[in-house]
C-alpha cells in the first residue's frame, strides 16, 4: 500500500447545512495527484464529468512553464475525494489564537486503477497533465470535495466550467499602467495573452521555442535581421483556421499547437524553401498553403479520422498530404506577379488541389495548372 499525508484546512461553506459539502485544502506535486486521483472523460464512462483530454492544451501548459522561470500557476485544481471520517483527524494547535488544522491521510494499491482511486479531478486535468509533464515535482493547491456523491460531482463540474469568465482586455491594459508594459507584455506573451490586438499571436509565433517562423516575422521587434515573414501571413492563417469553427481549436493553445505542427511538417519536407523570396513564404504562400492542409485535415477530422486537437497526429497526416505535392510549384515560374488577392488565391489554392489529383492519377504535377505554365 502507498500511503499519502497532508496537512490541510477544511471549510464548510454552507454553515448548519448538512447536505452542503466539506471543503478540504492542501497542496501536493502534480505527479502525486495524479496517482490517487483519476481523470474520468465523458466518451470512457457514462456518468464521468470530463471532456475529452485537448494534447495542444497539455503541451501549451508544459509550454507555459518552460517560456519563463518565473511563471506559475496559483489557481487550485478541484478534486473529490473520498476517504471516510477517519480519513481526517483533526490537529490539537496551542496558543492565543487556535488554528484548527487537520491532516488527511489515507492509502491505495500499489496497482490500483483507476477506476478504483479515492480521488477525481473535477477541474484542472489539463493544468496536471501540462505540469507533470514538465516536472512531476512542481507543487499546486487542490481544494477535495470531501466524500460528495455523483450528482454533486457533476454539478460541481458543470458550475464551474461555466461561470467563469475571461479576464477583458481592457483590464490587462490597466494593469499595464502600474507596471512596465514591456516587462508585463513579455510574461503575458508566455501565457499566450497579448497587450495588442492588432497583432495576435504573431509575437508568440516569432518568439516561442518550436515554432516553425522563430525569428523570421518581418516586424520591428525582430532584431535577428532574418526577417522573411510579413505578421499579416501568419494572422490571416490563424484567422482562417478560427473561421472554420472547429471546436477542437477553439482556444489559443490547441490552435497554435495546430499551426505549428502543419508548418513544422511543411518545413521538415521542404527546407530548401526556408529563405528569403521564396514563394512559398510569402503573404500569399503562407495563407494558401495554410487554408489548404487546414481543409484537408477538417475533411479527416469530419471523418472521424483525425484528432485536431492531438499535434502528432496533425504532423503525421500533414506529412503524408505532403507526399502528393511539390515544392516545385514554389519554384517555378508563375504566369502573374502577385495573386494577393481573393481571387488570385483561390487560383493558388485549386492548384494545390489540382497537383494533389495529378500525382494521385500519375500525371505530370503541372496537367491543367491555372498559376503555372505548361512548361
Amino acid at each position: 500500500m502507498i500511503p499519502f499525508k497532508y496537512p490541510c484546512f477544511l471549510l464548510q461553506q454552507r454553515k448548519g447545512e448538512k447536505a452542503s459539502p466539506t471543503f478540504c485544502m492542501f497542496y501536493a506535486p502534480v505527479g502525486e495527484i495524479l496517482r490517487w486521483a483519476a481523470i474520468e472523460r465523458i466518451e470512457a464512462r457514462k456518468g464521468a464529468v470530463q471532456r475529452a483530454m485537448n494534447p495542444g492544451r497539455v503541451r501549451g501548459v508544459k509550454r507555459f512553464f518552460s517560456e519563463d522561470k518565473r511563471n506559475t500557476i496559483p489557481t487550485s485544481v478541484i478534486v473529490t475525494l473520498k476517504v471516510g471520517a477517519e480519513g481526517l483527524q483533526a490537529v490539537q494547535t496551542s496558543g492565543a489564537d487556535k488554528i484548527e488544522l487537520h491532516v488527511l491521510a489515507f492509502e491505495i494499491p500499489d496497482d490500483v486503477a483507476d477506476k478504483d482511486k479515492p480521488g477525481l479531478v473535477v477541474d484542472g486535468q489539463h493544468r496536471l497533465l501540462g505540469m507533470r509533464d514538465f516536472s512531476p515535482e512542481l507543487q499546486i493547491p487542490v481544494v477535495a470535495l470531501i466524500d460528495p456523491d455523483g450528482l454533486e460531482t457533476a454539478f460541481q463540474f458543470l458550475v464551474i466550467n461555466n461561470k467563469s469568465s475571461k479576464v477583458p482586455t481592457d483590464h490587462i491594459r490597466s494593469l499595464a499602467l502600474e507596471y512596465s508594459t514591456e516587462g508585463l507584455e513579455q510574461r503575458l506573451r508566455t501565457a499566450r495573452l497579448s497587450l495588442n490586438e492588432n497583432f495576435l499571436f504573431v509575437g508568440q509565433v516569432n518568439g516561442e521555442e518550436g515554432s516553425p517562423f522563430k525569428d523570421l516575422i518581418d516586424w520591428p521587434a525582430n532584431r535577428t535581421g532574418k526577417g522573411i515573414v510579413v505578421p499579416a501571413a501568419i494572422e490571416q492563417s490563424l484567422q482562417y483556421i478560427q473561421d472554420q469553427n472547429l471546436k477542437d481549436l477553439r482556444d489559443g493553445d490547441p490552435l497554435m499547437e495546430f499551426f505549428y505542427a502543419v508548418w513544422t511538417a511543411i518545413r521538415t519536407a521542404w527546407p530548401n524553401l526556408w529563405k528569403k523570396d521564396s514563394k512559398l513564404l510569402d503573404k500569399v504562400g503562407v495563407i494558401c498553403m495554410s487554408q489548404y492542409v487546414t481543409d484537408s485535415l477538417a475533411k479527416l477530422y469530419e471523418w472521424g479520422e483525425l484528432d485536431l486537437a492531438d499535434p502528432e497526429q496533425v504532423l503525421m497526416r500533414t506529412q503524408s498530404l505532403l507526399k502528393n505535392q511539390t515544392p516545385e510549384f514554389w519554384t517555378k515560374p508563375w504566369k502573374s506577379t502577385s495573386y494577393d488577392t481573393r481571387v488570385g488565391r483561390q487560383l493558388i489554392i485549386d492548384d494545390l488541389v489540382q497537383i494533389t489529383r495529378n500525382v494521385r492519377g500519375g500525371d505530370s504535377w503541372h496537367t491543367d495548372l491555372k498559376v503555372v505554365g505548361a512548361t
